[in-house]
């Protein structure tokens, strides 16, 4: 280590006392952004003097090459490269984001396809309740059903209130399949009244009253009775209106699930997909790009100032040597 580095770094320049290195203050760092500095304090009580020593003055004292500064290629580089990053991300990310809508609208296309032939016209006039059919013996949902209820399919809720609900919510979402815990939620949610939103029943569709979700009316299932149905159907007549309280909640895995309880006969049913997600709401969505560039760019400038905190460190070690 050349002498006179020791002598510029380590001794007072007002005594000629033995300096010690101390925390910069606010502007140090400020200006530590534009150039490389480190603060000394005398530790002679008697002169207690306190400055700062620059990246110019330390290449004045030969400083070693590994602590040189920071100079401003360096900070160029990191810069085009964050900015090669951040841009990358956005890009895959707009590019996942439209091959999962392509996939949603196939698997909406083909569930649409699949109801039509599932749902089998009415036998009943409009705004006639029909209590449906029998599953087959062999169905899984009637073997391994793990509620007292009854399980039927194809029902059609023509009158509003024929025949309320008789069982409890865990037996009516028990038997709907919903998984433990989202029973559990649900549960807790409808016996403590914390409604996510309202909707209006219609026989063209379910809908919150704001109508930014819309659900199934053709295809959901409600339990009604000592009964529950699957694939029920709204066959109200024209015009009239049914309104129904909206419990939403997740289960273990994330999956997400919708639960009405419509106020004039209080009958569970489980709501079917989403036909429409509009507004800010979303359900599993990636991140926004615009996010993910600022997470991006965040974390280049993290990796270069922790960069150049070792390199300070490194010559802080070198200049004790």
């Amino acid at each position: 280590m050349p002498l006179r580095l020791r002598r510029y770094v380590h001794v007072c320049p007002l005594c000629g006392g033995v300096v010690e290195r101390v925390h910069r203050h606010a502007a140090d760092r400020f200006f530590a952004l534009f150039r490389r500095l480190h603060r000394y304090r005398c530790t002679e009580a008697a002169c207690a003097w306190e400055g700062i020593v620059s990246d110019d003055e330390l290449a004045r004292a030969d400083a070693l090459p590994h602590s040189a500064p920071f100079g401003w290629g360096a900070r160029a580089l990191w810069f085009f490269v964050g900015a090669a990053v951040t841009l990358a991300s956005v890009q895959g990310v707009r590019m996942y984001r439209a091959e999962q809508a392509a996939r949603e609208a196939r698997d909406a296309g083909a569930r649409a396809a699949a109801k039509q032939v599932a749902i089998a016209p009415l036998t009943v006039e409009i705004g006639e309740s029909f209590d449906g059919e029998p599953l087959a013996p062999d169905d899984l949902r009637k073997v391994d059903n793990p509620s007292p209820l009854t399980l039927r399919r194809g029902c059609a809720w023509g009158i509003p209130g024929r025949n309320p609900y008789k069982g409890t919510v865990g037996q009516a979402l028990a038997a709907a399949r919903l998984p433990d815990s989202a029973v559990r939620k649900f549960e807790a949610l409808i016996e403590k009244k914390m409604v996510s939103d309202r909707v209006e029943i219609t026989r063209e569709g379910i809908a919150t009253v704001s109508g930014r979700r819309k659900f199934d009316a053709l295809s959901f299932d409600m339990a009604y009775g000592n009964i529950m149905c699957f694939n029920t159907r709204v066959n109200f007549r024209q015009g009239h209106v049914e309104h129904a309280d909206l419990y939403e909640a997740t289960d273990a895995e994330g999956k997400r699930y919708a639960v009405m309880v419509p106020y004039v006969c209080g009958n569970v049913a489980v709501l079917g997909d989403r036909e429409e997600r509009n507004g800010d709401y979303r359900n599993g969505s990636t991140p926004e790009p615009e996010s993910l560039a600022l997470f991006a760019t965040g974390s280049v400038l993290l990796a270069w100032f922790l960069r150049r905190r070792r390199r300070e460190r490194e010559a802080s070690v070198n200049a004790d040597r």
